[in-house]
């Protein structure tokens, strides 16, 4: 079994900094869950401490739960990978602009025209590797009503040529979560309960709706809105996704971190031949596979690849490794030659997203844990020996 206490103590070194206030990881190692635990005060106001069921907003990691939906539908033959949007978004169809101004994220960008692309040609695998074209926009502010919300991403300009680069971005698993509910007949959250959540037999994880109004217990809030005008406890951190009702293909599940690591250990599963996961052996091992990159990202099928720059969070673990991350401070990995998986939640936003420490200090978690798991299959190897 490793010894995680160093790990421990530097998880709660960076709580004591200031850095967030709580945090809950969950490890399996050969198949066993040898490490959960719970660190810190998710309300500092309140003062009550963090417990191993404790739920978290787990912005992006809600697109690997509505990503894995998807792809059982496309095993049940409802979609398929390389079905065009416009299939399901008549208006996807047809020329787009490019335009660098189409992603909002990049600041006082030109809004000159760099060129042409069809719409027509981008499929669902485009989406899913985040190779679309498309850029992002806050739709929250441009819109009025979710469905002028889908019809301005369909006639959007794009950031750039379908193909040519990867640009991270939500818009895509937005239409990806719609077109799920209009070809089923059911809601987004209503299929990730079927699909996903209650094949695993996660009890705690799901999306929460606005229109049902907050549900805070024993919930890590996340930072005061200043779209919303209060702390976000509860509902939904994501503004594009509260617009969606709390529902939608990019954000909005909360979770645990046992139930996120149960997730991403049944891909591992898979990968290792065990039938009876939400997707099979052959389409998990099809969507870790290498697609496309850039500078600071690698992409399979819905999964973050390990990236090869040294200043990575996720250089240090081995290079098969998949998994994600999300902007509250989450992230879950999967390092199939440790045959270790892991999550680690935190509301790292409490204190403003312009204060996030997470994302610097990340590396050093990764660091500790893979050094615990390492000592441990080394003691085991030598024990073998004797």
């Amino acid at each position: 079994m490793p010894d995680f206490s160093a790990l421990d103590k530097h998880i709660q070194g960076l709580i004591d900094e200031g850095c967030f206030p709580s945090a809950t990881l969950c490890v399996f190692h050969h198949d066993q869950l040898v490490k959960e635990e719970a660190y810190g005060c998710p309300d500092p106001i309140s003062g009550l401490p963090a417990r191993k069921d404790t739920c978290y907003d787990i912005a992006s990691l809600s697109k690997l739960f509505a990503g894995t939906a998807f792809m059982a539908l496309c095993g049940q033959g409802v979609f398929d990978l390389d079905e065009p949007l416009c299939k399901s978004f008549p208006a996807f169809a047809g020329e787009k602009e490019i335009r660098a101004s189409a992603n909002a994220l990049l600041q006082d960008q030109p809004d000159e025209l760099l060129g042409h692309c069809d719409g027509s040609v981008v499929t669902w695998r485009n989406v899913l590797v985040h190779n679309s074209g498309l850029g992002w926009a806050p739709l929250h502010l441009r819109c009025k009503t979710p469905e002028e919300a889908v019809n301005y991403i369909c006639t959007m300009p794009f950031a750039y040529r379908t193909g040519d680069t990867v640009l991270y971005t939500d818009l895509g698993l937005i239409l990806m979560g719609v077109a799920m509910e209009r070809r089923c007949g059911k809601p987004l959250d209503e299929l990730v309960e079927e699909l996903v959540c209650r094949p695993l037999g996660l009890e705690h994880t799901g999306y929460r709706r606005v229109s049902q109004g907050a549900k805070p217990e024993n919930t890590a809030p996340t930072e005061i809105c200043k779209y919303r005008g209060c702390r976000m406890h509860g509902l939904v951190h994501d503004e594009n996704a509260y617009f969606f009702d709390g529902v939608a293909g990019h954000a909005g599940v909360f979770s645990t971190a046992q139930e996120v690591a149960r997730l991403i250990q049944s891909y591992f599963e898979a990968i290792q031949g065990k039938t009876g996961g939400p997707v099979s052996p052959a389409v998990a091992r099809d969507m870790i596979r290498f697609r496309q990159m850039n500078r600071w990202d690698r992409r399979g099928i819905m999964w973050q690849l390990r990236i090869l720059d040294t200043d990575a969070h996720s250089f240090p673990l081995s290079r098969p490794s998949f998994g994600h991350t999300g902007f509250t401070g989450t992230c879950t990995w999967c390092d199939p030659e440790r045959e270790m998986c892991f999550a680690l939640l935190t509301n790292d936003v409490y204190n403003g997203r312009e204060n996030r420490t997470l994302g610097a200090r990340r590396k050093g978690i990764v660091e500790q844990l893979i050094s615990a798991v390492d000592h441990a299959d080394t003691c085991t190897r030598a024990a073998d020996v004797k």
